[in-house]
């Protein structure tokens, strides 16, 4: 008989059964469809030398006015800025002030024993204290310290020296810096009676006998957005007024809180949950300001002035629909603000009322702040149990691996949903957490030029698609920011890269046929190997013949498979490795029944 093509439409289908899926791909990990065709992903390799503390959940890129390259890095216990290769801690403090004799200690130990009414921290916060000697322990001016709260009013925190004698109420007056508290690493619900321990507060600085606060109770695990204004930073975490990192200060300055005191604002929010900058009018704007529908933006050109007057064009607009601000995206002439059921529109008009808001759709909201992304005036989306675009109007985007995701999700963990964008392959990533995982370990990819879909696994918190950098930068929940499409491996070490197709029948699928010889159509470097795999009807048994190894060299491979059906699995996991999948052409024949 002559050779037979096996030809597969580009995309994988996850939706549907194998054998109704004849001519598709059906599974994958680390590919990617060009003109048509699977290939292997490019590599990743470190970034940076340096770990960061904590787990980020958000990164950008931008240049100063000196042009300096700079990298923002959001964890769920720091705020970085990266410059030249290295970060610099630039969390805000979030109280300061002087301890007067404030101090415990008992001798032979080096735990130090601090009392502070009301002190507002919780077990991992860092502050920041001056210069100090007393009882055989002491520390110079700006050390770093972990404290551990025992109560509302008291924290420890362990010296590096142990006390020469016990004493209460010592130390003298020492400056102090609170940083942010540090934020919750998953999703968690507390709420009801009786939960957390007495008399300790939890995470949220929240629990039996401490007051709940005007913020509410954070329940979300700590993500950042964050933006430009000019050349500075500005940042937001949940529940916390909005942050300014001014760049032309330095890296040696850490950022600050915009709120009603600094700003000398009464009108300053002093909770958001999310921030996004109005272009080219340039209004800095809070999501979920003072409350989780309202939308507020300081006066044009400025960070601190807030309350609205006939003088300038600060103001405020309470959005309808669900019960909290998720996230907002910039597009073509307008502000994309997402609640958790419904989309907006905020659109610069000019004075009087400065925006003009309008909804656009409901039963579209954002799974997490993290999880749109917006190329060529299009946005893309994941939200609840569906992915969604607007280009003007919003449509649900119908994909063959919708089920295989939604179904398989940690929903608790929605919030850490990460968008990710290749501009140069035409692809938008979201990275989220399968039903059994608290942490990103999955993605599905979109390629909006070809109009296909595939799937696979990867471990990252945070991504921003290469601007200032020529790479795409990925972190990692080991520490660690990569650059992405950087070689053919993981950092270093193999990439397992595989695509499985879906049964077809082998001629016309009515009587066995046998498979004695294949010509792989392969552009490999180093090693890829074909598994074939064969079976009489739907249900029965694989019988796999394989893997057969291909290089660059191998003319042919012998699989003498036999069977009314046929799937074949695409793979390499060598340093090195990387292939591109043409038509491979199969010799077969009819074979009797053995």
């Amino acid at each position: 008989m002559p050779l037979a093509t096996l030809k597969f439409a580009p995309g994988i289908v996850k939706d549907d059964t194998s054998y109704s899926s004849e001519g598709r791909w059906i599974d994958s990990d680390k590919i990617r469809f060009w003109n048509g065709k699977p290939e292997k992903l490019k590599g990743w390799q470190k970034a940076f030398t340096s770990q960061f503390s904590g787990t980020c959940r958000g990164l950008l890129q931008w240049r100063d006015n000196s042009e300096n390259a700079l990298i923002a890095v959001g964890t769920h216990t720091h705020l970085y800025v990266v410059k030249g290769g290295l970060f610099y801690d630039v969390t805000p403090v979030e109280d300061s002030g002087n301890l007067s004799n404030a101090f415990t200690v008992t001798s032979g130990s080096a735990v130090v024993t601090v009392t502070d009414s009301a002190h507002g921290m919780v077990d991992g916060n860092r502050i920041v204290l001056g210069a100090a000697s007393f009882n055989g322990i002491s520390w110079s001016a700006n050390t770093e310290f972990v404290v551990t709260v025992t109560t509302s009013n008291e924290y420890t925190f362990t010296a590096a020296q142990n006390a020469s004698s016990s004493g209460s109420s010592v130390g003298g007056t020492v400056a102090y810096q609170y940083l942010l508290n540090p934020g919750s690493t998953s999703s968690v619900f507390e709420f009801g009676w009786g939960v957390g321990t007495w008399d300790t507060p939890r995470a949220n600085n929240e629990g039996w006998n401490v007051p709940e606060d005007s913020g509410g109770i954070e329940v979300d695990a700590r993500t950042w957005q964050f933006d430009t204004f000019g050349e500075d930073l500005v940042a937001s975490v949940k529940g916390k007024p909005l942050i300014l990192w001014d760049a032309s200060a330095g890296v040696a300055n850490r950022a600050t809180f915009l709120d009603d005191t600094t700003t000398g604002d009464s009108g300053a929010p002093n909770t958001t949950s999310g921030v996004i900058v109005s272009t080219p009018d340039r209004h800095l704007v809070a999501l979920g300001a003072d409350d989780p529908l309202t939308v507020s933006f300081a006066s044009q050109e400025t960070t601190n002035t807030w309350t609205a007057a006939i003088t300038n064009t600060a103001g405020s607009q309470t959005l309808t629909g669900g019960s909290r601000i998720v996230g907002a995206r910039r597009t073509r002439g307008q502000i994309l603000i997402w609640t958790d059921t419904t989309l907006h529109s905020m659109t610069f008009r000019g004075p009087p009322y400065t925006f003009g808001f309008r909804e656009l759709a409901t039963g579209c909201g954002l799974s997490g702040p993290l999880a749109a992304v917006e190329v060529g005036g299009i946005t893309y989306w994941m939200g609840i149990n569906q992915f969604f675009a607007f280009d003007g109007s919003v449509r649900p985007l119908i994909g063959p691996v919708n089920n295989f995701v939604f179904e398989d999700f940690n929903d608790v963990q929605n919030e850490k949903v990460v968008a990710g964008l290749d501009k140069e392959h035409n692809e938008v990533f979201w990275f989220y957490p399968s039903s059994g995982s608290s942490e990103n370990n999955r993605y599905c990819k979109f390629n909006y030029r070809e109009n296909v879909w595939d799937v696979g696994t990867m471990d990252r918190s945070a991504w921003s698609d290469a601007q200032v950098f020529d790479s795409n930068i990925g972190a990692e929940t080991n520490g660690y920011l990569y650059f992405h499409e950087r070689g053919e491996d993981e950092d270093g070490a193999a990439m397992h890269s595989f695509i499985v197709s879906a049964d077809m029948d082998i001629g016309d699928g009515n009587e066995v046929m046998f498979v004695d010889r294949a010509l792989p159509d392969l552009t490999v470097a180093g090693n890829s190997q074909i598994t074939f795999k064969a079976r009489k009807d739907a249900l029965s048994t694989f019988t796999e013949k394989g893997p057969f190894t291909v290089s660059s060299s191998t003319s042919k491979i012998n699989p003498r498979v036999r069977g009314r059906q046929m799937a074949i699995k695409v793979e390499t996991n060598e340093v090195g490795a990387s292939w591109r999948l043409g038509h491979t052409r199969v010799d077969m024949k009819p074979d009797g029944e053995r």
